[in-house]
């Protein structure tokens, strides 16, 4: 098996470093499809490129591809569409789809084909915030080239503001698509049916042997809500029309602490959590050791003053003084 990985990035970069490291061994090509514009018109970190091609430098990411969001027509929306799915499954006609979701299907369409054009057999369609263990992962690999699956998914852990604290119990509702078989004529379609809850823009038509693993072989670790800048995330991801008004779980955010318990934005999702344990830090994620703001881990300096936020160049902390002045004291 040569597996490929292709990530969606418009934010969140903070994490794609330490994701990148827990897949690392066992992938054999990485491609980063960006945009630094975002599919609801709202900026990406200006300085995303300069820390994405930080990472190529690295040799942590093998290529970079830059995407535009666009709008799509009822011709186009119907092309990518599958075609055994019902309009009540994908919640009305074709042309109310939003062109998000699209935009996320394009991209994920142009990491797959990459990892083809680069002779990888197999891929992992991914965002920054995933991870996965590695003895999991080279497990998982070995079982689908036993069985020749060529379509597998598994359950996820959800973690909080921090690498520590998780959602419990855990959600046995939605799955994640884990490795799929490249097979060049049969593309992402929104909403391709299958056997389990997957998100509708990572579907891949065609597949005629598909696994789900269970728990105790596999799981994705997803730090949806380790963030940076929460609000960031929640304006601009696809589905942000399910999160309704976001306004007193922001408020809550801000002093939340693990006594308060569970906190999700989402009126449904939320619902299936109820308390939040404080587990090890897996990963190793320490979103204070990078740069807070561009990101790049190495090598980095303190404040002179605080010594409580870090830098990888004078440029950024200049930048970042008007923002810092207002908190910095010795």
């Amino acid at each position: 098996m040569k597996l490929g990985a292709c990530y969606n990035i418009f934010d969140c970069e903070e994490l794609l470093e330490t994701s990148i490291l827990s897949i690392k061994d066992n992938v054999d090509y990485i491609v980063v499809v960006y945009q630094t514009i975002s599919n609801f018109g709202h900026p990406a970190s200006p300085h995303l490129e300069e820390f994405l091609n930080y990472l190529v430098h690295r040799g942590l990411v093998n290529e970079l591809v830059k995407y535009e969001p666009r709008l799509f027509s009822n011709e186009e929306k119907k092309a990518n569409i599958s075609n055994s799915v019902s309009p009540e499954a994908i919640g009305g006609p074709l042309e109310t789809i939003g062109n998000q979701f699209l935009n996320e299907l394009t991209k994920r369409e142009i990491g797959r084909l990459k990892c083809y054009e680069n002779g990888c057999t197999h891929f992992i369609s991914m965002d920054a915030d995933e991870y996965y263990l590695k003895e999991e992962l080279r497990n998982a690999k070995e079982l689908v080239l036993a069985n020749n699956y060529d379509a597998t998914a598994c359950r996820m852990r959800v973690f909080f503001k921090e690498p520590i604290y998780e959602f419990f119990p855990y959600d046995n509702m939605n799955s994640v698509p884990l490795i799929y078989k490249i097979d060049p004529k049969k593309a992402f379609k929104i909403a391709h049916p299958y056997p389990v809850v997957l998100d509708p823009t990572r579907c891949v038509e065609g597949y005629t042997n598909f696994y789900h693993f269970q728990r105790a072989e596999i799981e994705m670790y997803h730090m949806s809500f380790v963030r940076k800048n929460i609000e960031k995330k929640l304006v601009n991801v696809s589905n942000r029309a399910n999160y309704g008004n976001t306004t007193t779980f922001l408020e809550k955010w801000k002093y939340w602490t693990p006594e308060m318990g569970a906190l999700h934005p989402h009126p449904y999702i939320g619902k299936i959590f109820k308390e939040i344990k404080i587990v090890e830090n897996f990963f190793n994620i320490d979103l204070k050791k990078q740069c807070i703001v561009c990101c790049i881990s190495q090598p980095l300096f303190r404040c002179s003053r605080c010594k409580s936020v870090r830098y990888c160049s004078i440029a950024c902390q200049t930048e970042h003084w008007a923002v810092h002045k207002l908190v910095c004291s010795p």
